[in-house]
Formats: structure tokens, sequence, C-alpha cells
């Protein structure tokens, strides 16, 4: 009777277990990426850790993606792009599809593992693969839209041939019209063939448009180099032509209007044809091309899109009122213990080894942190602990080994990661100003802080070269930082013997980069991108009639605006305090859940609560068996008592 209450009980328990866990493993661990640069509304595929595996890994289709960084200006810069790319292959999809994937929202993991050291980075990923071989992907430079189609497709041609439903981009020279129909399957209803220039993408972007009817279509290329292409009568003024292979194995020309430009424009008069040559034969069943022309219409309105943003570009000029939004914020410590904690946690990370030349910059980069970062005192210790144990490595260590000494964390010596948003650097959207405003409100603070110390000699180019190295090495905005390779060429001319040389050097390069920049797609429409300071900023910084400024007035607001006296920390030491308050329950709390898993893992018996669920069915299978179990050996116990009796 006392075992029969028992297993009510336990399985009561059991039944609220089961409950439990399909409540827990239903809880998304993903939220939207509000800071993402692309959404559904794109022609491709939003990747994050949690679908990347099962979406890209053993597909039949190739992959195109694209890793990036939300804060990286190029990244932003590159977006439009990048669409443009990602709809021109549209209709490709049943070859290759194209996608992007944040690498900094929770993904950086992820990016590291297939090898993304910098921004934007495009790889293609071929079917089939797996996490134990992506290193067969191929990396694509980040050019315009035309070029990486070329690139896309040549390098589609490189792997084409290990699946029949992939198009045949090798063109065909050396048959006879015979032999074709013999080389495609047996319910092909039409046959084509593109007669064009051996470097000519429009038969190949004309395979893939028609790719998903490749049952019924088949399309070949013959080049002028071969010996096919003139048994059409063509002469090299004809090509590119059409012609469709009759049954009765004749050719016959489809004619196409001719176009003196580009390749995506004989793309769209080739596909126009051959979509009505299709409606007037009804040759293909279900024909629908829909998808092309919805291709076409997201095409044009991007197109509209861009001219707009630059016919605005050209005639914009200043907005007085919106510049007042740049003005009445001071510096803020969040700011600055936000870039740092980036730079030290997913920037220098990247890094697959840290060595030679990349290692002294990593060194000198610390060293100057240590000498002139303004920080409270458990940061600067964090920042000496780091160094230290930087500088006890040899010249030769990995990124994952800096990540392991970045992760140190002591009652004393830490640096932040509880914040989640810029105050000073907040843009308007999440994509907006945030990491990059805040790199720089760290330069500029770390030179002011040299500029401030009390002892003459003073090594001027010493912050100078030390940000340089750093952005030479470890900053993954790749354009950004060749960029700022051109603008530091003159670093080795610096003036030292002026004390105030290195704030002039890095204020004049930040004002070059707005002037640049102002106007461009990455630049928050709120906090435009203005010489700084602006007339409201600092009236007397700017001389009256002509476009420069007073260096005496300037450097004296700079060092104002700069200075570690005009750093807002109200919410890093209330940060502190709140830490202090919480300490004792928040160890009491962690040790009691770490003396939970270590019985847990020692028993190994039930995982309530392990590290990866499995899915709610296994569990359900689990109980069921335990339960099972339970009441068999209730029943045979009573069983064998009553035999015995």
């Amino acid at each position: 009777m006392e075992f029969l209450l028992f297993s009510k009980y336990l399985i009561l328990i059991l039944l609220l277990l089961i409950n439990n866990i399909q409540q827990i493993s239903t809880v998304p661990l993903v939220l939207d990426d509000p800071s993402s640069l692309y959404n559904a509304t794109d022609k491709l595929t939003v990747l994050n850790y949690e679908n990347f595996a099962s979406i890209v890994y053993r597909s039949k289709t190739a992959w195109l993606i694209e890793f990036y960084a939300s804060w990286c200006g190029h990244c932003r810069s590159y977006a439009n792009t990048y669409r443009e790319i990602a709809i021109n292959a549209w209709t490709w999809k049943t070859v290759v599809r194209i996608a992007a994937i944040n690498c900094n929202a929770g993904n950086l993991n992820l990016c590291r593992s297939h090898g993304v050291h910098g921004y934007p980075t495009i790889k293609l990923i071929p079917p089939g693969a797996d996490f134990d071989n992506v290193t067969k992907s191929v990396t694509l430079s980040p050019d315009d839209a035309k070029d990486v189609t070329t690139e896309l497709l040549t390098k589609l041609g490189d792997i084409h041939k290990k699946y029949k439903s992939w198009p045949r981009f090798t063109p065909v020279n050396r048959v006879i019209f015979e032999e074709l129909y013999a080389r495609v399957p047996s319910t092909t209803k039409l046959l084509l063939v593109i007669a064009e220039k051996r470097d000519d993408l429009t038969g190949r972007q004309i395979m893939l448009d028609f790719s998903q009817y490749h049952e019924q279509l088949s399309i070949f290329r013959t080049t002028t180099d071969g010996i096919l292409w003139r048994k059409f009568h063509l002469n090299l003024t004809d090509v590119p032509a059409l012609f469709v292979i009759l049954h009765n194995r004749s050719a016959e020309r489809i004619y196409v209007q001719q176009n003196i430009g580009n390749e995506l424009d004989n793309r769209n008069l080739f596909h126009s044809t051959i979509q009505s040559y299709i409606d007037k034969t009804k040759s293909i069943t279900d024909f629908d091309d829909h998808e092309y022309e919805e291709m076409m219409t997201s095409l044009y309105k991007l197109k509209s899109k861009e001219i707009e943003r630059k016919r605005v570009k050209e005639q914009n000029s200043i907005d007085n009122d919106i510049d007042k939004n740049t003005v009445h914020r001071k510096v803020n410590m969040v700011d600055l213990e936000l870039a740092l904690s980036h730079i030290i946690r997913q920037e220098i990370p990247q890094m697959k080894k840290i060595q030679g030349e990349a290692y002294t910059a990593l060194v000198q980069w610390l060293t100057v942190l240590v000498k002139y970062f303004p920080g409270r005192e458990p940061v600067m210790n964090y920042l000496k602990h780091l160094l230290s144990k930087v500088n006890e490595q040899s010249t030769d260590f990995s990124g994952d080994k800096f990540q392991q000494i970045a992760n140190i964390k002591t009652s004393d010596a830490y640096l932040p990661i509880t914040y989640v948003k810029y105050q000073h650097c907040a843009g308007s959207t999440p994509q907006y100003r945030g990491y990059t405003c805040g790199l720089w409100l760290l330069f500029h603070t770390l030179t002011i802080s040299q500029f401030e110390q009390k002892s003459q000699q003073i090594n001027i180019p010493e912050i100078p070269k030390a940000i340089k190295g750093y952005i030479q090495y470890f900053f993954t905005c790749q354009q950004c930082r060749d960029n700022f390779m051109k603008e530091t060429s003159n670093i080795n001319q610096l003036n030292t013997k002026t004390k105030y040389e290195a704030v002039m050097y890095l204020w004049t390069i930040h004002n070059n980069v707005n002037k640049r920049l102002r106007g461009d797609v990455t630049e928050d429409p709120k906090y435009p991108k203005v010489q700084f300071p602006s007339k409201y900023l600092c009236p007397q910084c700017q001389i009256i009639n002509a476009n420069a400024y007073d260096v005496e007035n300037t450097i004296n607001f700079l060092v104002r605006y700069y200075s570690e006296k005009n750093i807002d920390s109200t919410l890093v030491l209330n940060e502190s305090q709140d830490n202090e308050n919480v300490q004792n329950r928040q160890d009491y709390i962690i040790s009691k859940v770490e003396s939970h898993n270590e019985t847990r893992d020692h028993f190994n018996l039930f995982p309530i609560f392990p590290s990866t669920i499995p899915s709610f069915p296994l569990y359900s299978f689990i109980v069921f068996i335990v339960v099972v179990g339970l009441l068999r050996y209730r029943y045979c116990k009573a069983k064998r008592k009553r035999y015995t009796l």
C-alpha cells in the first residue's frame, strides 16, 4: 500500500517535470536583432547561431553568406550592394541561396569558427558541407554587385559537376546538334543553346534563372572559340544569340533584341525572350515566372531608393536644428567602458594568431590604455592585469588564448559586461553610432589624458602610433581600416616638440572622416557628421567667414570636453554600488546552483537542468520507461508474494 502511494506521488512529480521541461525547452534563446542590417523584406535569409547549422549544413544548395558586424561603417555602406546581389540571385534558389549573419549579435564564435577575421566577409559554402568541412568554403571579395556575381558564377562552375540537376556551365563546343539530346534528361521538352563569348555571363545567368525547370528545359552555352557556334552561321557581331534545337535535330534562331551594354541587361532581354517563347509554344508544364518579375520590381525599388539618397546628399545642407542634437551631452564613462569591452572581448580575439608585429602592436595598445585611460580603480586593475598576462605570453599566441585571459574577473579587477546601451553615443536606431562613436571618444580621451599630465617630457607619437597599430591589426572593419591607414600615412611627421600635437592630429583625422562620410548611408539622420566642434558647442572655435578653426580656442575646448573632469561617471558608480550591495546574495545563489550541478553531474542519472535540453519526446519516453518499470516491479513483487503464500 505504501509503495502504491509512493508510486502515485512519483508519477505526479514526473508529470510536473515533463511540463516544466516542455516550458523550458520552448523558451526562445535568441531575440530579434534590432541592429541587423537586413530583415524579412530583403531577398535573403537572416542567419544566427540558432538556425545556421539546420539551414546551411548539409543543404542541397550552395550558400553565399555575408558575415558582417552591424557597427561596421563599411558593412552598412555595403548593405545595399549585398541586397542587389541577393535580388539578382533570387531566381537561382535551386542552386544557390543568399544569406547574411550579424557577427555582433551573439554570433561571434560562429563567425570565428568560419575563419572570419574582418568585415564584411563573403563566403560561398558548397552543398552538403557541414561543420567538419567548412574549410572547403570559398571567400569572395566584397566588391560591387556585378563583380561579386561574376565571381559567384565562376565558383559555382567549379563545383557544379557533382550535381546532375545543376546547369552545365561548361561550353559545348565539340558536338553536333544530334548529340545534344543525348546529354539531356528524357523528360526534356525544350532545348536551347546560347552562343556567346567565353567570358560572357548571359548564358550562365539564364541557366540559373530557369534551373527550377531542369527536368523540362535544358540550356547549353557554346562559345566563339569553339566549333559548334559556326554551325549557326554567326558572325562575332551577332553574339550573344539564342537558338532552339528542335526534335528533328535542326536549329532555329530565336531573335533577341541586341544590347550594347553589360551582361545584366542582356540577361533581362534573353529572359524576356525565352519567357515569351515558352508562353507562345506552351512547351513547359506549369510555367510560372512571377519570381523573376518580383525580382525586377525589387531591383527597381532598390535602385530608386539609392538615386533618391544620392540626390538628397547632393542638395543637403547642414540643418542647424538637427546639429543641436550633437551638443548637450557629456562624454559618458559607460561609452568608454563599452568600447573597451568590445575591443578586448570581440575585436582582438578575432585574430587567429597574435604574433610578430601584431603582438607588438597589442602590447603598445594595452600599455597606452594602462598609462592614459581615465578609468576607475577596478577597470585600471583589470587593464594592468591584462597587460601583465599578455607580456607573460610568447610572441606567438592565439586569439582564443587572449579571450581566456580577457575573461578574468575578481572583486577588485574587472571590466563590466552589464551595460547594454551607449549613452553619449546612442544612435536614433541601434544600427547607428554605438561602437565606432565610442572608439573615437576613447581615442580623444587618451590624447587629452596625456596632454593633461604634469610632466613636460611627453612621448607625442606614443598614442597615435598605438592607435594606428591597433587599427591595423585588430580593427575588423576592413575598408575602415584601409581608410585609417591612408589618413595616418604621415604619422612619422608629427611635431614631437609641441605638447598638443597628438590632440590636434587625431582631431584633424576625425574631422576628415566626418567630411568624407557626410551624407553617407551610414550617417545617423538625427546626428549628422558635422565638423567638430560645431558653432553651438564652441562659438569661439570657428573663424567667422572662413572655413577654418582657431587653434588655441579649439585646443582649450577639446581639453575641457574630453577631460576626465568632464566625463559623466554617474552610471558606472551606481553600477559599482549595486554590485557591492547584491554581491553576497549573488555569491550565495551561485554557490547553491554550483552545488546542485556538482551533485547532478556526480550521479548523472536524470539531469534535471542539462546544459542542452533534449527534445521533449525523448524526455517523455524516458519518463514512460521509468513509470512502467516501477509499476511492473510492483506487480511482480505482489505476484511473488501471492505465490509464496
